[in-house]
């Protein structure tokens, strides 16, 4: 986006220039005819490559051109049903037109066309251009500035550097900022539109180009004049419910960028602005769409991006600022970076990255910021969290080097990685995190916060979110909840907790203290796992350890007394049952309750002596064997026959016939029909 200076400059470096005649001779002082009702419209002077003028006082102008021309109007209009027409004559192609205007704003209400001779056609008027309800039709390109170009001579041209020369004058006698304005207008541009203005506002507007080139680049500092009245017009570039063909490039070393009310840009946009940058923040329900990629750098406070369709890639960063996007949706990759050049500000315009909303990044979304991200819904009128979802569908990085990483709102992708440098990594409690793979890193506490006294979850968030304050360890922790899968790391010097509502793998950690509780599945910690204690939590279902370097302690909840179970680091890890033989579940414990098992390697299934050789003659069936029953909730017996809860039965008799008589392990005996287990 560096390079727009000498793309803008390249539309006037030009050797066509060398061939203009400065000297003014031709056509003095003529009124065309247009305009009238805003001034009308006449020519001072013009260099000779104006050979004719036709269509004088009709409405329907017709300059004439044979060679580069420079025209020097006193005032230029064109009112409601009027054109003006540029035409390259006798076979002349590659042609440069610049009008320069002396007084007055020109207002354009009908038609401005130039044929396909005209290479480059400019108007420069240092008052200012409305266009209303206006068309604009030209075969190459075209630049609309308020710079004054009304003395330049060829030399001065072809040297002119557009995006830092400065403009004669920035605010009217009214007070407003001198700018361009163009309202329900329609620009079919062959080559490329520039505009280069204190202010360029786009409203309700159709522009089909190669590119369309935005400039408010002036050389002067908008503070430094004074601040215009409450109706000044918007310092630096507005587009509103503007649709446009082509790729978009806006430079605003000073003043800033928004569009509002939604629109269509059918190319890539690409800004570099010294303000700040917000796109679709207002929008009346209206979204807006690009199809092409996003890329974004600016020095500004902040950097919005909402209510907005990308269809390619998104890459927003902000020099000194914050970057924040809300119920966007993204079909490529997500870059967004603060740099943080300035640390911390006080006036709360901090350099965090903020994502809010619905948000949908088909892509990896990569965060990278110098101080906080907060992934979460945020009412900037009420100062409070709000609802909202972030689903990417490749994968999720984001790195804080001088700020915490919060998330509030539930959010999925392949892999998750939260990193702070020098803070935390926290959850308001309540959202949870999606994913196969998971990774956390933290200078502090790895966890859940939660409300106090009269200060509720909401309040803590925003306050450590404003306050950057590190959280060693919480003295009322609350769990980072994931839906399940594999957490390839887990670093801390303090602790650390991560709740799982699906079976959850541990394979890396560096860690103080480690909190683990899986809600009635399975944990399984294997792998490079180093911390000072590791806590599992008394929910789960089935616990494995098997990394044999084990350095440690181990303590898990004894399901049968409730108790704590602490293995020491140093101490050989075998199979420790709470209920059962072997890992396997005897069917005696109380529904609800799960069995932990802890060891080096997974159990194997129950001894089970293979069934003796059948006499000759005898039914295999009618072998001296056990039988298992099952309780109701299996369905392994027909519940119209007599049940018994005993789980193990044999045969009664020693005939190896079997005829439903059993007796019970507690010594009684049942009549009952076997069936066939059901698994």
């Amino acid at each position: 986006m560096r390079s727009l200076k000498k793309k803008i400059s390249a539309l006037v470096l030009t050797s066509l220039f060398a061939s203009m005649q400065i000297a003014m001779a031709n056509f003095e002082g003529v009124d065309v005819g247009l305009g009238n009702d805003f001034g009308g419209s006449k020519i001072n002077n013009a260099t000779d490559g104006l050979i004719n003028i036709t269509g004088k006082g009709t409405g329907n102008l017709g300059l004439d051109f044979n060679k580069n021309t420079h025209i020097n109007w006193d005032s230029l209009n064109v009112g409601k049903n009027e054109s003006l027409n540029f035409n390259a004559v006798d076979g002349q192609n590659g042609l440069t037109i610049l009008n320069t205007v002396n007084k007055g704003m020109t207002n354009v209400y009908g038609q401005i066309n130039a044929n396909d001779g005209i290479a480059k056609l400019i108007i420069a008027n240092p008052n200012g251009m409305l266009f209303d309800g206006s068309s604009f039709t030209a075969a190459g390109d075209v630049m609309l500035t308020t710079k004054d170009l009304s003395n330049m001579k060829a030399e001065d041209l072809s040297n002119l550097d557009l995006t830092n020369s400065k403009f004669s004058q920035i605010y009217n006698d009214k007070g407003n900022i001198v700018g361009i304005k163009i309202e329900n207008s329609n620009f079919e541009i062959g080559g490329e539109y520039n505009i280069i203005a204190p202010a360029i506002l786009a409203a309700n507007t159709a522009i089909n180009a190669k590119a369309v080139k935005l400039v408010t680049s002036n050389g002067q500092d908008y503070v430094a004049l004074g601040t215009a009245n409450k109706d000044a017009f918007y310092p630096g570039v507005e587009l509103q419910a503007v649709n446009i063909d082509g790729d978009v490039y806006i430079e605003t070393p000073t003043g800033s960028v928004r569009t509002t009310n939604g629109g269509t840009i059918n190319g890539n946009v690409n800004i570099d602005s010294n303000g700040s940058v917000a796109l679709n923040y207002k929008n009346n329900g209206e979204r807006l769409t690009v199809n092409g990629d996003v890329t974004s750098t600016t020095d500004g406070q902040m950097s919005f991006v909402r209510n907005t369709d990308v269809n390619g890639n998104l890459a927003l960063t902000s020099n000194d600022g914050f970057v924040d996007i809300g119920n966007v949706s993204v079909k490529g990759n997500a870059d967004l970076k603060t740099l943080g050049l300035n640390d911390i500000h006080d006036n709360k315009y901090n350099n965090f990255v903020h994502v809010i909303g619905d948000t949908n990044i088909d892509g990896n979304l990569n965060i990278d910021s110098s101080q906080n991200i907060h992934i979460g819904g945020y009412d900037y009128d009420t100062k409070q969290l709000a609802d909202g979802k972030l689903t990417v569908g490749g994968d999720l990085t984001a790195h804080a080097h001088n700020g915490h990483v919060m998330t509030t709102i539930d959010t999925s992708a392949d892999k998750i990685s939260l990193k702070s440098d020098n803070y935390n990594v926290l959850t308001d409690g309540k959202a949870t995190l999606t994913a196969n793979e998971y990774d956390f890193s933290a200078n502090g506490y790895i966890g859940g916060l939660k409300g106090y006294k009269d200060y509720t979850v909401d309040d803590v968030v925003i306050a450590v979110m404003e306050n950057y304050k590190q959280i060693n360890n919480s003295t009322d922790p609350a769990y980072i909840n994931i839906a399940g899968g594999t957490i390839t790391g887990i670093n801390t010097p303090t602790a650390a907790y991560i709740a799982s509502n699906g079976d959850m793998t541990l394979t890396g950690a560096d860690a103080g203290n480690i909190y683990l509780t899986s809600y009635g599945n399975d944990v399984n910690i294997t792998g490079n796992v180093h911390a000072d204690n590791i806590t599992v939590g008394g929910e789960t279902d089935k616990l494995k350890v098997d990394y044999p370097s084990r350095d440690y302690n181990l303590t898990y909840t004894n399901i049968r007394d409730n108790a704590p179970v602490q293995i020491k680091g140093d101490e050989e890890i075998t199979y420790n049952l709470t209920n059962g033989t072997n890992g396997y579940n005897r069917g005696e414990q109380i529904k609800g309750e799960n069995t932990y098992l802890v060891g080096p390697e997974g159990p194997g299934g129950p001894d089970i002596p293979p069934d003796p050789t059948p006499e000759p003659g005898i039914d295999p069936d009618d072998n001296e064997n056990v039988k298992v029953l099952r309780s109701f909730e299996n369905q392994s017996v027909n519940l119209t026959q007599v049940y018994t809860p005993v789980a193990y039965a044999a045969d009664l008799d020693d005939d190896h016939i079997d005829r439903g008589i059993r007796k019970n392990v507690d010594g009684s005996v049942t009549v009952v029909r076997a069936f066939p287990m059901v698994n």
